[in-house]
């Protein structure tokens, strides 16, 4: 390829431009690129015009993006409503050469097209290990809490309340489960034998719907009486009495816990009787959650009275687990 002094070229192998500035010989020239003078073998040059016109018709060769074909979109699987579960996932660990379970991990599973409000709580017969409150999408798993093997061994309750929060004319779901030591042995083994790392309860298939009530027609209600006229304000019957000390007592320093549970159970006594006195039908009591001493020792006096007909001790609007609702009975 011939070239003149003066003349515009690239060199090949690194694609830089440059021109000649002198020709040498029949075989070499010297070269100015980027402002640096050099010799070099003139078939390893190139005039830059035949690259500029294969770049141009490379340019125009290109795809545009919408021109390529687009990848047709997988069909998802059809999710499939199975109700809603609860699951254990046990954890494993090698103690004295031995494969036990150390721990579970509990989740509740919506598999159901509803989006639901949860209040979930456990506890044992001495203390209250967890609670939770919130809200599950359709179809997702949620991951509670952990307990241990031993805690496990103690059979604590557990105590749901399950809410179609878009479905109003679904009733909710109310249980209490427990799970012996000999049943927890049961679902281990089978797991276990199918080689599966989670055993699960079915607590619902689905949610029933809710009965429709005949409007009842109204009436003129009586003037209530009461049985004899009242001494006090004090005697009013109450239908929510709240047991917590701080509305008790305006000051409780200086008293012991077995004093202040004296108080409170003596406060009981005395609306219990003003409820017999003017034949109250019911009575919601509140003593909060805590260690639940005082909600034994409020049971166990509600069971000894003999004009208690039973007692609601599960969730409660406003209260959740915090409150006992006490029906009674007369003669």
């Amino acid at each position: 390829m011939k070239f003149s002094v003066g003349d515009k070229m690239v060199i090949r192998r690194s694609g830089e431009e440059g021109y000649i500035v002198s020709l040498l010989d029949g075989q070499m020239a010297e070269v100015s690129v980027n402002g640096t003078i050099f010799p070099i073998y003139l078939d390893e040059i190139d005039h830059p015009y035949l690259r500029w016109f294969t770049q141009k018709n490379q340019e125009k060769k290109k795809v545009l993006r919408e021109q390529i074909p687009a990848e047709p979109l997988r069909e998802q699987p059809a999710k499939v409503v199975s109700g809603i579960h609860f699951t254990f996932l046990p954890e494993f660990r090698i103690v004295d050469m031995e494969e036990r379970v150390v721990q579970l991990k509990l989740y509740l599973a919506n598999e159901t097209a509803h989006r639901i409000r949860v209040t979930y709580e456990v506890r044992t017969a001495e203390e209250h290990l967890f609670s939770y409150t919130g809200m599950l999408q359709p179809f997702t798993d949620l991951y509670l809490h952990h307990l241990s093997w031993e805690t496990m061994q103690e059979a604590p309750r557990f105590s749901w309340d399950i809410r179609p929060d878009d479905a109003p004319q679904l009733a909710p779901y109310q249980e209490q489960l427990k799970i012996r030591p000999v049943k927890l042995f049961e679902y281990i083994n089978e797991l276990l034998a199918s080689n599966s790392p989670t055993f699960r309860i079915t607590l619902l298939r689905g949610f029933d719907v809710l009965k429709a009530t005949a409007p009842q027609p109204q009436r003129d209600r009586p003037v209530p009486q009461l049985p004899r006229a009242l001494r006090s304000i004090q005697d009013i019957p109450r239908y929510e009495l709240d047991l917590h000390i701080e509305q008790l007592m305006p000051d409780t320093k200086g008293l012991s816990n077995t004093e202040m549970l004296d108080i409170q159970l003596a406060e009981l006594k005395r609306y219990l009787r003003i409820a017999l006195t003017n034949r109250q039908d019911r009575m919601l009591i509140v003593h909060g959650l805590g260690k639940g001493v005082l909600r034994q020792e409020v049971h166990k006096l509600l069971k000894a009275t003999e004009w208690v007909d039973r007692i609601e001790d599960g969730w409660q609007a406003g209260y959740g687990f915090g409150a006992t609702l006490v029906h009674f009975k007369y003669l």
